[in-house]
């Protein structure tokens, strides 16, 4: 069986999002039989060691990258802007790790995984004699300025986030050199296959689009069931509360429903807008007893609220694909997003209702439209949650890598 050097700088048996798919990649690569040396950061080491002797997983060999003058103690959290300083320097320290590794193992396939950045490049790209796959990744996806007013004063994050990014992709020399000596890239959506195709330094049959994410293993045995018919509509978000993730655009659409209208949205996550909630709902004039707002929650806590919903709206203004699409699909929860960026791929049109991002003022009539639909229309409702658990099942990480071992390895 082949050698595997997985770059997984993000893996974690204990998180969602792209530590949960870092680790998702090492247990399932291992679990058909590849030798794989994961390279990573030392987040959660011993309950990834953990995890990996209780799964027997002894053809998985965890090397744990540590950045110098103890900078993990004061950088190292995935839920801070610090961590890409962190990953910044954790490359420099995994880079001759990895030429080392592959001096002594002599790997037949070198995959970069997490962080999973166009803009970044990989470590990856300077190994000789090794079939080098890059991705799935992301990047490509800009928020739309017609709906800068949602960003308040971060939108100006985000213009400097892509003045950054071209500056990366006309002058970053691990984005060029990735791009050149990759075998194969994969993009996580057509934002990015497009960004890729305007850069250069690469052959076209290199890039093949590929969702980055799948169902979580913890989901992957779930039964669907049949939701019924209430007179209350349960709606779920899920998510870090960040700019970029829309939850106030969801919460202006909630304004355009009907007064009689009844609903109760649940509300998950924490982050840097979480103390802006209050505001918000006084702002577009929302009852507060309709809204359950959870905070940070355990990720136990959290599969629960997928199990107590009745409709998942996720309507992120910029996103490589948000993973609790996915999770929320494999519970049968018909989806309402917004048709840009990987929810226009993960969300297949019959497991939901995909809203076009027209104008502010359109794509929340269109928001509340589709609750109201999905409300009213409980055949309709029910077509789309099973649609959407089939989808899930049909979507799962053993599935996914499968696949792409299968065709690129």
């Amino acid at each position: 069986m082949k050698r595997v050097l997985l770059s997984a700088y993000a893996c974690s048996p204990i998180r969602g999002s792209e530590p949960g798919n870092g680790w998702s990649w090492a247990m399932n690569l291992a679990k058909k039989g590849y030798e794989v040396w994961c390279i990573t950061n030392t987040e959660d080491r011993q309950e990834t060691i953990e995890e990996c002797e209780r799964l027997n997983l002894i053809n998985l060999h965890l090397v744990f990258v540590e950045t110098p003058f103890n900078l993990d103690a004061k950088l190292l959290n995935t839920n801070s802007k610090k961590i890409y300083l962190h990953y910044l320097l954790w490359r420099r320290s995994a880079t001759k790790v990895t030429e080392r590794l592959h001096e002594s193992e002599n790997f037949d396939v070198a995959h970069h995984v997490t962080f999973g950045s166009l803009q970044q490049g990989s470590i990856l790209w300077g190994l000789k004699n090794v079939k080098i796959i890059f991705g799935p990744i992301g990047g490509g996806q800009t928020a739309l300025p017609k709906f800068k007013y949602y960003f308040g004063n971060s939108w100006k994050v985000e213009v400097i986030r892509n003045m950054i990014s071209k500056l990366f992709l006309s002058f970053g020399k691990d984005v060029r050199r990735t791009l050149r000596e990759s075998d194969y890239i994969l993009a996580a959506n057509t934002d990015t296959v497009n960004m890729i195709k305007s850069v250069g330094y690469y052959s076209p049959e290199k890039v093949h689009l590929t969702l980055d994410s799948a169902v979580p293993p913890i989901m992957e045995d779930n039964i669907y069931q049949e939701k019924k018919d209430k007179d209350v509509l349960n709606l779920l978000w899920v998510g870090r509360m960040l700019p970029r993730k829309g939850l106030n655009l969801i919460l202006h659409a909630l304004s355009k429903l009907p007064l009689d209208f009844d609903y109760r949205f649940t509300i998950v996550g924490g982050g840097e807008q979480f103390h802006l909630i209050d505001s918000w709902l006084e702002k577009y004039n929302l009852d507060k007893l309709k809204f359950h707002i959870l905070g940070q929650i355990p990720f136990a806590d959290v599969l629960e609220s997928y199990k107590r919903a009745d409709i998942f709206v996720f309507c992120s203004l910029r996103d490589s694909c948000g993973s609790q699409l996915i999770e929320a699909m494999s519970f049968g929860l018909p989806v309402i997003a917004l048709d840009i960026h990987g929810s226009s791929i993960a969300v297949l049109d019959d497991c939901g209702i995909k809203v076009k991002a027209s104008n502010p003022e359109e794509t929340t009539e269109s928001i509340a439209a589709a609750i109201f639909r999905m409300s009213t229309d409980y055949e309709y409702r029910k077509s789309c949650s099973k649609n959407a658990f089939d989808h899930a099942k049909n979507n799962t990480w053993d599935k996914k890598v499968e696949y792409i071992t299968s065709k690129f390895y």
